[in-house]
Parts: structure tokens; C-alpha cells; sequence
């Protein structure tokens, strides 16, 4: 079946070239296509197909180009979100540390809170019923005052005697107050109250001894303020030593300020803190500077614990309980309404709880997570608190562990428009890529096919010129043996007959020697041996004796020569014989061609440097898409009529070459039916050289 299909479409292939070419030629082209054909499959099957599966693998893989960028970025984000992770857990690792080297050590690890962690911000032991009991105690719940009338009556009496500078009578009124009071917490007031108007009164004594017998019996009574009695009276008897001598005196206030710092305080009240204050100033500039800085280190320190402290109070009451195994962390994660993450651990009956500052650990999370910014260009480390969204561009998202469970890190592309645009560039340049590969085969292909279609055509019409040659060098000299015959045997009566005989055989010799010259030219132009002598000339003259040398012929066809030269024209440098077979050549065609116009005209005129020559005719003209064609090398129209007329294909390839070499430019016009002009140019000025 394959081989009956070949055999239709050669068959019906024939007979679309026969009916242009006839079928000889038919023959000749469809072998010549048939090569053709066969050299672009081979082609196409060695080059152009492996390329093109090549293209598919390479633009399939765009794809996967594209996954494997995202999964390397996710990959990125999630080493990002790891280290992240990882500093926040370190944090803790060094805690548990230095802890334990502490307790190892037998030192308390309730001191010095900022060796063990820059985040602490308290340090609690709780006994075995989850009690507090360092280094803070909690208080107890608030009793309401209870003042009867009488207590009233004798304090607004002691205030107004003191007021009224009666302090030997106020003292005595703020005596009767202590003996009129219903709470300790009054009793304790009014005996303050008397010891200050004892000195005011100068009777310091006296006022030392009430404030001993104060100390011995309300030392943990608070005031209405939140002081200890006990303190406040061991600081005004500190001062009333001080102002008697300082030398001696300044013992006292060191003394209360050691052992304040040395008990425990309250949560929630600032008693404490606030008499070693006063207790430090009234020493200042008195004492060691040593002991002062310490002093004073120390105090700040337990009064930011004692502040947080105060902050977490409602916490301190969860932090223990039972069933945590000992010797061993756990941590309880800090709320969203909650500023502290707290660390337990149980040792023995005693459970110890440290609590960390979370805002002050996320924000140094935060800042940890801008330089990791830093690290990568294309990626954007972010801390989300509770409440914020989580964006839909994350690649990675962690939540900060057990801590920090309100908390996470996340990580998405840093500009995730710019990120999509450098993928679609990418994928872009990438497609384009392979479609320029593509391309480029293609046109290799299609450029190997024109090529060898190019040579196969000019193998045809060299095939062709060496046809028409033998015809035409085969027309003249059958004519010049016919002629010669028959005057060599007498078959022609002299006079005119014989006349005839011998004009047509020096006419076909002509015509012979005309086709060998052409040939001969066009050889030595293929082998770059054709050289031209320039020297200053008349064309006008040139141009004149050669129309008049073809005129006798031209109007043998039926034409109508007609001339139109200038009257002078200026010397031009040319080679006489070659310009000579340009015009000889071109009034060959038009008498050829031109039969149908029965015109052919020549004009010369002056244009600026140069010197243009016309030749014209009304005859058939040429295709439009054969005109750039005329003067390539063995063309010959496909015009059916046109191939019935006699020619080589090698006389307008000559006109150029002469042309070109004699330094000027040949064009051609011609409209279907109508006729054609062709146009040659020679420059006015002289050559550089002597000749080309």
C-alpha cells in the first residue's frame, strides 16, 4: 500500500512540474526534490528531533526548577526558624548550668540572679507545704483599723500640742493615745509618735528607752503605710545615735542596714527597702565606700526582685506542687496576660522556682531574628506574639517551645512580589532560551534545505546553460553549413540569391562569435581573471555604432529603433569593447523580448557624476517576482513563453559584472505587459588606478 501511495503522489507531482517544464524537466526537478527532501529528513531526524526532545525535557524541568527552589527556601526558612529555636533553648540550657555547678558548689542559687541569666527577675523557695520563704515572705491578709474615739481624741490632741511646740505635753498625750488603743498597729503608732515629740523635747533618753521597750513588743507590727514598727524604730533610734556622736553613732544605721538586707521581706510592701534607703543616707560620705557600693548593689537588687515580685504575686501561689520529680526542671510557659516564665525544680522537701522576664527574652529574640535577616537576603525571620496573624506566604513557622508556648517564630520571603517576580524572569529566560535553541535549529534546518536546494537548482541550470549553449551554438552554425553548401554546389543563382547566402552566413558567424565571447567572458569572470583597460572615451560614439551596427537586424524582427542622445557628453573612463558588449547585450534582449512593442529605444543623459544609459522595449516584461533574479548567473524565466526563446542565461550576469567594474550600478524596471527598462550608470570622474 506504502509503495502504491508513492507511486500516485510521483505520478500526480510529475504532471504539476511537466505542465510548466515539460516532462523531461519534470523528471530532472522531481529527482532533484526527491534529494532534497531526503537530505532535510536525514537532517531533521539527526538534529532537528533530538533537539526538539531536548527542548521538552528542558522546559519540563522548568517545573521542577521552580519546586526545588521553593523547597530549597523552605529549607532555608526552616534552618532559620531552627537557630531561632535553638538560642531561645540555650538560654535555658545555661540556666540549668550554672545552677547546678551552684549547688554543687553548696552555694545559694536564689543570689545573684543576674550570673545565672540576664533574664531572671525572681528567685523563691517554697518548704514542704508550698509555703514562701525565701528570700521573700508573703503578707499577711490586711486588717481593717479599728480606732475608738477616745485613741482618736488623744492623737488629733498630741498633733496639735506638737503643732503648738508643747512637746513634753504631746509626748504625755501620744502616752495616754497608746493606752486608749484597741489594735497593736495603733498602740505601736502612738508610741512612734510619742518618741518623736520625746525628742523634739530634748529628753533623746527618754525617747530611746520607748523605743527599745517598741522594738521588744511590736518589731513585726506594720503601719497603716506598710513599715514594720520594728524597723521604723530601730531606724529613729539609729538616727538619735547618729546626731549624738557620728563617730560612734554610724555603727547603728550599718547594723540595720546588714540585717535588713539579711531578712526576709514582704511581697507587696515596700517597708523594707524604703528604711535602708533612709538608713544609707543618713551614713553617706560616713563609711567604707566598699561597703556602701555593696550595700547599695544589694539593695537594688532585692528591691527588683521584690517589684516583680509583686507583679507575679498571684503566680507565686501556683508555681509549687506536688508531683514534680526531683532534681529535675520544668518549666511553666508564660500566658498570654502573663509576664514571667517560671522554672521549678524540686530538691528534696524544698521546691525552687526562678522567674524569667518574657518580654525581655522575646525582644532580644527579635533582635536575634533581624540579624538572622541579615544572613539571608531573600528571607524575613519574624517573632509572632499572641494575636498576630500568621501570613499565607510562611514558609516556616515554630512555636518557641515549652517557654514560650504563646509565642512563635516564622519565616517568609522578605519581598514575596519581587521573589514571584524573579521566578517568572527566571522561568521566562529559561522558555526563551529554548525557544531561540529551537529556533536556531529550525533555521539551520530550513537554511541546510535552502542551500542544498540553491546548489541543486544551480546543477539544473548549469544543466540548463549547457543545453541552451549547444542549441544555440548548434542554430548558427547549421545555418553557416547550409548556406555554405549550398553555394559550394551551385544550388544558388548568382546575383542577389548568392548576396543573401553570404550576408546570412557572416550574420550567423557574428551571432557564433557573440555566444563564444559571452561564454568566454563569463568563464574568466567565474575564474576573477577578467580585467578591463579604463581609458578616457567618447560613448556617445560607442553608443551610436553599435545601434546602428544592430539596426539593420532589429529591424528585420518588426521593431522600431529610436534613439535619444545628447549632443556632447563629457570624456568617460571605460573599457570601449567591454561597454560595447553591455549595449550589444542589452539590445539582444530587447529585440528578443520586445518583439510584441515593436520598440526599442536607447536614451543617454547627464545626472549629476554620472552618465546614464537606457535601454527600453514595450514587449512582454518580467514577473515582479522574478525581477531581483535577472541578473544572477544561468537565470531563466519559468514564463513558458519566455523559455521558448532562445538564451543562455549568462548575458545579463556579464552586463552587471562590466557594469560594477567600471565603477558604476545597473537597475531594471519592468511591469508585466508592458515592458522593460534596464538602467546602467558610469561615473563622470577618472579611477584611482590606470585600469580595473
Amino acid at each position: 500500500m506504502f509503495s502504491q501511495l508513492r507511486t500516485t503522489l510521483r505520478h500526480w507531482a510529475l504532471r504539476a512540474l511537466a505542465w510548466r517544464r515539460g516532462e523531461v524537466r519534470a523528471i530532472q526537478d522531481l529527482r532533484h526534490l526527491r534529494e532534497v527532501a531526503r537530505f532535510a529528513s536525514v537532517f531533521a531526524v539527526t538534529l532537528l528531533l533530538p533537539a526538539v526532545a531536548l527542548s521538552y525535557l528542558a522546559l519540563s524541568s522548568i517545573r521542577s526548577e521552580e519546586l526545588s527552589l521553593d523547597a530549597d527556601l523552605r529549607g532555608r526558612a526552616s534552618n532559620l526558624a531552627t537557630q531561632l529555636d535553638e538560642e531561645r533553648a540555650g538560654v535555658f540550657e545555661r540556666f540549668e548550668a550554672r545552677v547546678g555547678e551552684r549547688v554543687r558548689r553548696g552555694e545559694s542559687p536564689l543570689t545573684d540572679l543576674e550570673a545565672l541569666s540576664p533574664y531572671l527577675r525572681g528567685a523563691y523557695r517554697f518548704d514542704a507545704t508550698n509555703t514562701l520563704v525565701a528570700p521573700f515572705v508573703t503578707a499577711d491578709p490586711p486588717q481593717p483599723p479599728v480606732a475608738s474615739p477616745q485613741w482618736l481624741e488623744r492623737v488629733r490632741q498630741a498633733r496639735r500640742l506638737s503643732a503648738e511646740g508643747r512637746h513634753q505635753a504631746a509626748a504625755a498625750a501620744w502616752s495616754g493615745a497608746a493606752s486608749e488603743a484597741r489594735q497593736r498597729t495603733s498602740e505601736a503608732e502612738a508610741r512612734l509618735g510619742q518618741a518623736r515629740a520625746l525628742v523634739d523635747a530634748g529628753d533623746e533618753q527618754g525617747a530611746l528607752d520607748v523605743l527599745a521597750d517598741l522594738y521588744a513588743d511590736h518589731a513585726t507590727v506594720r503601719d497603716p503605710r506598710g513599715f514594720r514598727v520594728g524597723d521604723l524604730a530601730a531606724l529613729s533610734r539609729a538616727e538619735i545615735l547618729f546626731r549624738r556622736d557620728p563617730d560612734v553613732g554610724v555603727t547603728a544605721p550599718q547594723q540595720l542596714v546588714d540585717e535588713l538586707l539579711a531578712t526576709r521581706w514582704t511581697v507587696g510592701h515596700e517597708g523594707e527597702p524604703a528604711v535602708v534607703r533612709a538608713a544609707l543616707a543618713l551614713v553617706d560620705g560616713r563609711v567604707n565606700s566598699e561597703w556602701m557600693a555593696r550595700a547599695r548593689a544589694r539593695l537594688n537588687e532585692r528591691y527588683e526582685q521584690l517589684v516583680w515580685s509583686d507583679r507575679v504575686a498571684t503566680e507565686l501561689e501556683l508555681v509549687p506542687n506536688r508531683g514534680l520529680p526531683d532534681g529535675a526542671f520544668r518549666y511553666i510557659g508564660a500566658r498570654p496576660d502573663s509576664p514571667s516564665v517560671w522554672g521549678v525544680i524540686r530538691s528534696g522537701e524544698d521546691v525552687y522556682a526562678w522567674s524569667f522576664d518574657a518580654s525581655a527574652l522575646v525582644a532580644d529574640l527579635t533582635v536575634s531574628a533581624r540579624r538572622l535577616d541579615e544572613l539571608d537576603a531573600d528571607l524575613r525571620v519574624e517573632v509572632l506574639r499572641p494575636g498576630d496573624p500568621v501570613s499565607d506566604a510562611t514558609l516556616a513557622t515554630r512555636t518557641l517551645g515549652q517557654q514560650l508556648p504563646s509565642f512563635s517564630v516564622t519565616v517568609l520571603p522578605d519581598d514575596v512580589e519581587a521573589l514571584e517576580g524573579q521566578k517568572g524572569r527566571r522561568r521566562i529566560t529559561r522558555i526563551a532560551v529554548v525557544l531561540i535553541a529551537v529556533f536556531m535549529v529550525s533555521v539551520g534546518v530550513v537554511n541546510a534545505a535552502f542551500i542544498i536546494s540553491r546548489e541543486v537548482e544551480n546543477a539544473r541550470m548549469k544543466a540548463d546553460f549547457a543545453a541552451n549553449v549547444s542549441h544555440e551554438l548548434r542554430s548558427p552554425i547549421t545555418q553557416i553549413r547550409l548556406k555554405g553548401e549550398a553555394l559550394q554546389l551551385g544550388l544558388v543563382e548568382p546575383g542577389d540569391d548568392s548576396q543573401q547566402h553570404y550576408d546570412a552566413i557572416v550574420h550567423e558567424a557574428e551571432r557564433l562569435s557573440r555566444l563564444v565571447d559571452n561564454v568566454l567572458d563569463f568563464a574568466a569572470i567565474e575564474r576573477g581573471a577578467k580585467t578591463y583597460h579604463l581609458r578616457a572615451d567618447d560613448l556617445l560614439s560607442v553608443v551610436w555604432t553599435l545601434c546602428e551596427s544592430h539596426r539593420t537586424a532589429i529591424e528585420e524582427r518588426g521593431l522600431r529603433l529610436e534613439l535619444d542622445l545628447p549632443d556632447d557628453l563629457p570624456p568617460l573612463w571605460l573599457d570601449r569593447e567591454a561597454i560595447g558588449q553591455v549595449i550589444t547585450n542589452l539590445l539582444s534582449n530587447a529585440a528578443k523580448y520586445g518583439a510584441d512593442g515593436q520598440w526599442v529605444g536607447v536614451k543617454v543623459r547627464t545626472r549629476r557624476n554620472v552618465v546614464e544609459v537606457a535601454v527600453s522595449d514595450r514587449g512582454m516584461g518580467i514577473p515582479a517576482n522574478e525581477v531581483d533574479h535577472v541578473f544572477d548567473e544561468f537565470f531563466r524565466s519559468t514564463d513558458p513563453e519566455v523559455r521558448r526563446r532562445k538564451g543562455t542565461g549568462i548575458g545579463l550576469a556579464i552586463v552587471r559584472y562590466i557594469v560594477e567594474a567600471h565603477r558604476g550600478s545597473i537597475r531594471v524596471e519592468s511591469q508585466r505587459g508592458e515592458g522593460t527598462t534596464f538602467t546602467f550608470t558610469l561615473p563622470t570622474e577618472p579611477p584611482d588606478g590606470p585600469g580595473a
